[in-house]
């Protein structure tokens, strides 16, 4: 049992407890509107700082809204997870410059055996050409032509042969590539996602009288700047996702639904519009004779043939070109490969193939009726992204 001078003492230590709290709490509250009242007066006159406890106890209330001032800075503490998503985005880039540079060093040598290729094809019918023209006259010059014949097509052999590997090892690299990007863009996204989360609940604790408070004895005691909005405590944050986000690039392209059920889009040709079926069956670009002609364009006398076979099993030939610019949407590539067919009898209609949609990660979605496209640019090596 507790006798009369203990309850006396124990009442007393409460009751001072208590007026404690409630000056310091006042003190505070008249300390910031003193301070307010002196700028008021005079702008060259600098707040009066306030004592330890009180900045202890500011520190305490930024605490529990996730805040913490560092040097004359605010900055959140519950960005640790954001931070974290950032830091691994920067390591997928520097493997996605890899993998990049990996797919143009694929492309380039591609490019080089199909200019071999066209070359040695070219020698072949100038050699065929002058075999006919020594037949039964000299019977040197007849074997010499043959022999140079049968070396040339050993030749074209051996790099159709290369080529075809080298083509299966660039569509692996072409595959890998977009499971990167699409990797890339998803931590992009999802970083983004988190900031704006982050931003939002930032706005709402900075509105809270006892963080406003707080942030002002930090104003007063470490000239934290006054006002604090919610844009400059994520301000670093934002800057960084603003320099991966400028990379990525991402369209739904709706497409037309024509009677026998193809899938067609406008698609701009060398700055002109043509409508075009969506293949993602066909190796390359195949405009028919009429639709090159009214695209105007040009197909060199030594351009190189290629056999091809229609979809309703037709064999046509055509003649290989590069276009310099094929865009659909927001999305141009630059010196695209395609096939322009010999005049046929048939309507054969212009087709979007591989030639093209290689180019960037792609989905065609026959039920919704789209077609999506997604390029993560090199900001490093514009030229690459460019050819892309």
């Amino acid at each position: 049992m507790l006798t009369p001078h203990l309850i006396t003492t124990s009442f007393i230590a409460a009751h001072c407890l208590r007026a404690f709290a409630i000056a310091l709490s006042i003190i505070v509250l008249a300390d910031i509107n003193l301070a307010d009242e002196a700028n008021a007066d005079s702008a060259a006159d600098s707040p009066a700082p306030f004592a330890a406890a009180v900045v202890e106890k500011a520190e305490g209330i930024l605490q529990q809204a996730g805040l913490r001032r560092s040097g004359k800075a605010i900055q959140c503490t519950e960005a640790a997870e954001l931070s974290r998503l950032l830091s691994g985005i920067n390591r997928e880039r520097r493997e996605l410059r890899l993998q990049q540079k990996a797919f143009v060093e694929y492309q380039t040598r591609l490019a080089t055996f199909e200019t071999e290729i066209d070359k040695l094809e070219a020698q072949d019918g100038e050699l065929n050409l002058q075999l006919a023209r020594v037949a039964g006259l000299d019977v040197a010059g007849n074997n010499r032509i043959v022999a140079m014949i049968n070396a040339t097509r050993t030749q074209i052999s051996q790099l159709r042969k290369q080529r075809t590997e080298h083509t299966k090892k660039t569509q692996e690299a072409r595959a890998t590539l977009n499971a990167s990007e699409q990797k890339y863009a998803e931590s992009v996204f999802q970083a983004r996602k988190r900031l704006d989360v982050l931003s939002a609940e930032m706005t709402t604790k900075l509105q809270d009288r006892q963080v406003q408070i707080a942030l002002d004895v930090m104003h007063a005691n470490f000239e934290v700047p006054k006002p604090i909005e919610t844009d400059q405590i994520m301000r670093a944050f934002e800057h960084r996702l603003r320099d991966f986000e400028k990379e990525v690039f991402q369209e739904t392209i709706p497409l037309e639904v024509a009677t026998n059920g193809a899938l067609h889009t406008t698609v701009s040709i060398n700055q002109q519009s043509i409508r075009m079926v969506i293949d993602s069956g066909a190796t390359m670009i195949t405009l028919p004779a009429d639709a090159a002609a009214k695209l105007q364009l040009v197909i060199p006398p030594d351009a190189a043939l290629v056999n091809l076979m229609l979809a309703n099993g037709q064999k046509i030939g055509g003649r290989r070109v590069t276009l310099d610019s094929v865009r659909v949407g927001q999305f141009e590539a630059k010196d695209v490969e395609a096939v322009v067919l010999e005049p046929i009898g048939g309507n054969a209609e212009p087709l979007l193939g591989l030639s093209y949609l290689d180019r960037y990660k792609f989905e065609l979605d026959p039920a919704a009726k789209t077609l999506g496209l997604l390029r993560v640019d090199d900001s490093e090596n514009d030229g690459d992204a460019a050819k892309r």
